[in-house]
C-alpha cells in the first residue's frame, strides 16, 4: 500500500500545532495558580483531619509557596463519597482538591449501591501525615490486652463498635475478627455497632454502654486520659510516642493488624495536567518542611509524615486492593 509522504507544509503545520500546545501547558504553568484553591474535607469542620488542612492550607497560601487563598469546604456524608465526587466531577485544573484520610474514595463503590466513584477518577498529588488507629475497650470489661479480648469466653455478649458502617474502623474490626479465627481456630462473633462518627463511639464506651471499639487514635488523643477506658492496642508496626506503654498488635501477636494506617492524602481530578500536579506537590513539601507547621501539627499529635505523588498512589492501589479482600471476605458487597 502506498502511503503520500507528507509534505513540508504539512510538517510545518503540525511542528507549530505542538509549539503552540506546548507553549500553552508552559504558559498555564507560569500562571497557576491565579485564582483561589479550593481543599475539599470530607468529615466535618473542627476534626484532627479538618484542624490539619486549615494548619497545612494557611501556610500554601503564603507568596513562597502557592501565594492563593486555599479555601476549605467542608463536604461531609456517606463516609467520604460526598466530598470525593464534589472533587471528581471538578474541572481538572488543580483548582478543587480533595484532602482526605485513608483509601475509602477508592473502595466505597464496592459498599455503596450504584455508587461509580473509582481510584482512576483521581491522581494523587501527595501524603502528608498519618493516622493509626487504636482498639480501646472499657474499664467494665475484664480485659487488658488484645489476647485477653481475643480470647474472651463469651465472645458473643461483646459489643464493639466502629465510627460507621462500612468504614475503616469497621473494616479493621473485621479484619481482626478474620485474625482471632486464623489465630484461636474459632469464630470471633461479637456485635457490631456503629456510630455516626467518633464523639458518640466514644461516649458509649466511656459509658460502658459498648464494650470496645476501633477508633482513629488523632481524633481522640486528648480524650484518652481518663480512667473509664483503656488503649488495648496500636494498629501500627511501632509503639506511638504519646502512649508508650501501649504495645501494638504486633506485639500482641497479630502482626497482620500492624501499618492498619491511614495516610492522609491530597488527591486532584482525574486529567489533572502533570505539571499542576508537580507543582502541588512541590508546595506541599515545602509546607510539610516548616518547623512552624510540623510544630502545630505535633501539638496536635498527628504523625507527619511524606510521600510524593507516585508513592502515594501505590499506597493507595495496594491499600484498596487489601482492603477489597476484606471487603469481600465479610460478605459486605453491595448487592
Amino acid at each position: 500500500m502506498h502511503f503520500a509522504r507528507p509534505t513540508r507544509r504539512w510538517l510545518g503545520k503540525g511542528l507549530l500545532a505542538g509549539l503552540f500546545a506546548a507553549f500553552a501547558a508552559t504558559s498555564a504553568l507560569a500562571e497557576y495558580p491565579d485564582k483561589p484553591i479550593q481543599l475539599v474535607v470530607p468529615f466535618a469542620a473542627g476534626g484532627s483531619l479538618d484542624v490539619t488542612a486549615r494548619i497545612i492550607a494557611d501556610r500554601l497560601k503564603e507568596k513562597d509557596l502557592l501565594g492563593q487563598p486555599v479555601i476549605i469546604n467542608n463536604r461531609p456524608g456517606a463516609g467520604s463519597a460526598v466530598g470525593a465526587r464534589a472533587v471528581a466531577s471538578a474541572a481538572p485544573d488543580g483548582y478543587t482538591l480533595f484532602f482526605t484520610s485513608g483509601s475509602a474514595f477508592g473502595y466505597l463503590h464496592m459498599l455503596v449501591p450504584n455508587l461509580d466513584l473509582k481510584l482512576d477518577d483521581f491522581v494523587s498529588v501527595a501524603a502528608v501525615a498519618v493516622n493509626p488507629s487504636v482498639i480501646v475497650a472499657t474499664n467494665k470489661l475484664p480485659v487488658k490486652s488484645l489476647q485477653e479480648l481475643a480470647n474472651y469466653p463469651k465472645p458473643g455478649e461483646i459489643s464493639f463498635c466502629s465510627t460507621g458502617a462500612n468504614g475503616l474502623n469497621h473494616l479493621q474490626l473485621e479484619m481482626f475478627k478474620r485474625a482471632v479465627k486464623a489465630k484461636t481456630g474459632r469464630e470471633f462473633n461479637v456485635t457490631h455497632v456503629p456510630y455516626n462518627g467518633l464523639a458518640p463511639a466514644l461516649t458509649a464506651v466511656r459509658e460502658g454502654s459498648i464494650h470496645a471499639c476501633v477508633l482513629p487514635y488523632a481524633s481522640l488523643v486528648k480524650q484518652l486520659n481518663g480512667k473509664d477506658l483503656r488503649v488495648l492496642a496500636v494498629q501500627s508496626h511501632r509503639r506511638l510516642p504519646w502512649l508508650p506503654d501501649v504495645p501494638t498488635t504486633g506485639q500482641q501477636g497479630f502482626p497482620e493488624l500492624d501499618g492498619n494506617d491511614a495516610f492522609v492524602n491530597v488527591q486532584a481530578p482525574k486529567g489533572t495536567p502533570p505539571a499542576v500536579v508537580a507543582r502541588l506537590e512541590q508546595a506541599l513539601e515545602k509546607a510539610m518542611q516548616d518547623p512552624t507547621v510540623r510544630k502545630k501539627l505535633e501539638e496536635l499529635e498527628v504523625q507527619v509524615a511524606w510521600m510524593n505523588s507516585r508513592e502515594t498512589q501505590k499506597w493507595l492501589q495496594e491499600d484498596v486492593r487489601r482492603l477489597g479482600t476484606v471487603i469481600r471476605e465479610a460478605g459486605l458487597e453491595a448487592k
